[in-house]
C-alpha cells in the first residue's frame, strides 16, 4: 500500500496548520450564519402571522424614462469690437432689465492709461447718450404717428410742436455731451464701449458653440445630439477683435430637446416635468419627430440648472396619476372578484372589491374605499 507524505511547504499541509488554530472564527462565522437564516424564517413568519398595515392616502404615482435632453435658446452674441479688456458690471447669470449697462470694454491701447475717474465719467457720459438716442427715436415714432392724421388739427399741431421741441432739447444734450466725453478721451468711441441691453434678458458669459441652434434650419442632419458642444467658457477679460465674449438669453423661454432611448414606443404628453439635480421643472409639449424618438418642449423658468449645459441626461417624467394610492403589494387580484385589498370590519379582515385607476411597481392609485381606511400590506 502506497503512503503518501505532505511536504511541509505544500499548500494542503499549511492550511492543516492553520484550521486547528482558526476552528473558534470558522465556528462563530457558521453560527452567525445559522442566525441570519434563522432571522429571515422568524421575520417571514412574523409577516404572515401579523401583516403589515397602511392607511390608505392620498398620493401620486408617476412614470418616466431617462432621456438625453438637447436645449435650445433665442441668444444674442456678443462681439469684441476691438482688442481690450471687458469689465463686468451685473453677475453672470442676472436676469437685466432693457436699457441696463451690462458690462464694458476698454481698448488695450488705453487700458493700462485709463483712470477709474476716467472710466465712471466715460461710463456715465455712454449710458446718457444710450438714454438720449432711445428717447429720440421713440420721438421720431411718435411724429410719424401724427404725420398720418389729419395735420389740420389744432391738438394735433400742438403735440407736433411739442415733440419737436422735446427733441431739440434732446439733440442739444447729445451735442454737449459728445463734447465733453472728447476732452475725457479722443475718438473715445474707438477705445471704449458701453453694452446697454435693448430688451431683458439673462446676461451669460459661457458660450458652448451652441448658441444661435435653430432645428428648422438644419434638413440634412440624422439627429442635433451628434453636435458636439464644447463646455461652457469661463469669463475671461481679454477681449480679441471679431471673437464672442458674452451673450444675452431673451424671451425668457427655451426649447428642450428630449431625445428617447432606441426602442421607446411611448405616446407624447400634453405635459412633463423633467428632473434635473433634484429639482423639478415643467415643460408643455410641441411636437415630436417622425421617429417619436425626439420629444419638443418649451419650458420657461429659464433655472440656473438649465443654463449650465447645452446637452445633459435628465429624468422624463412624460404620465402621472393622483388618487387614492395604496402600496401595490396590498392588492389581490381573482379571476372572478377581481381586484380587492383586505381590511378590517368589526375586527374580521375581509377583502373589499376596488377599482384600479393605474398601478405601477410600487403603488397604485384606486377608486372604492374612503381615505383613511386601513389595510393590510402582503
Amino acid at each position: 500500500m502506497k503512503r503518501y507524505v505532505l511536504r511541509p511547504d505544500s499548500f494542503l499541509a499549511r492550511l492543516l496548520k492553520i484550521l486547528p488554530n482558526r476552528r473558534i472564527s470558522l465556528l462563530s462565522i457558521g453560527l452567525l450564519l445559522l442566525l441570519l437564516l434563522l432571522s429571515q424564517l422568524i421575520y417571514a413568519g412574523i409577516s404572515y402571522l401579523f401583516p403589515r398595515v397602511r392607511v390608505v392616502d392620498w398620493g401620486t404615482i408617476e412614470y418616466g424614462q431617462w432621456v438625453d435632453v438637447l436645449v435650445l435658446r433665442n441668444e444674442l452674441v456678443l462681439t469684441a469690437p476691438f482688442d481690450g479688456e471687458a469689465r463686468l458690471l451685473v453677475e453672470e447669470g442676472a436676469r437685466v432689465r432693457a436699457g441696463e449697462a451690462v458690462a464694458e470694454l476698454i481698448n488695450v491701447k488705453v487700458w493700462l492709461d485709463l483712470e477709474e475717474e476716467q472710466r465712471l465719467a466715460l461710463r456715465t457720459i455712454a449710458l446718457r447718450l444710450n438714454q438720449i438716442d432711445q428717447e429720440v427715436a421713440q420721438i421720431d415714432k411718435d411724429l410719424a404717428v401724427l404725420t398720418a392724421h389729419d395735420s389740420s388739427l389744432a391738438g394735433i399741431k400742438t403735440e407736433a410742436r411739442y415733440l419737436v421741441t422735446q427733441k431739440a432739447e434732446f439733440l442739444e444734450q447729445r451735442a454737449s455731451l459728445l463734447r465733453n466725453v472728447e476732452m475725457v478721451l479722443a475718438d473715445w468711441q474707438s477705445y471704449y464701449q458701453l453694452i446697454v441691453t435693448d430688451q431683458p434678458g439673462i446676461f451669460s458669459t459661457k458660450l458652448d458653440g451652441g448658441e444661435g441652434l435653430d432645428l428648422l434650419e438644419h434638413t440634412e442632419w440624422k439627429t442635433p445630439f451628434k453636435h458636439g458642444f464644447s463646455g461652457n467658457r469661463g469669463f475671461a477679460s481679454k477681449l480679441t477683435a471679431g471673437q464672442p465674449w458674452a451673450k444675452l438669453i431673451m424671451d425668457y423661454t427655451q426649447t428642450l430637446v428630449c431625445q428617447l432611448p432606441p426602442g421607446s414606443d411611448l405616446k407624447p404628453p400634453e405635459e412633463a416635468v423633467l428632473l434635473v439635480n433634484g429639482r423639478r421643472f415643467n415643460l408643455s409639449f410641441l411636437a415630436t419627430d417622425y421617429t417619436n424618438r425626439q420629444w419638443y418642449f418649451t419650458e420657461n423658468s429659464l433655472a440656473p440648472e438649465l443654463l449650465e449645459k447645452r446637452s445633459f441626461p435628465a429624468y422624463l417624467i412624460y404620465r402621472s396619476a393622483t388618487g387614492l394610492r395604496v402600496p401595490t403589494p396590498a392588492l389581490a387580484f381573482e379571476k372572478n372578484t377581481g381586484w380587492t385589498v383586505s381590511t378590517s370590519v368589526k375586527g374580521e379582515k375581509r377583502p373589499v372589491a376596488v377599482e384600479v385607476v393605474d398601478m405601477n411597481d410600487q403603488w397604485a392609485i384606486i377608486n372604492g374605499i374612503p381615505l383613511g381606511t386601513v389595510i393590510y400590506d402582503r
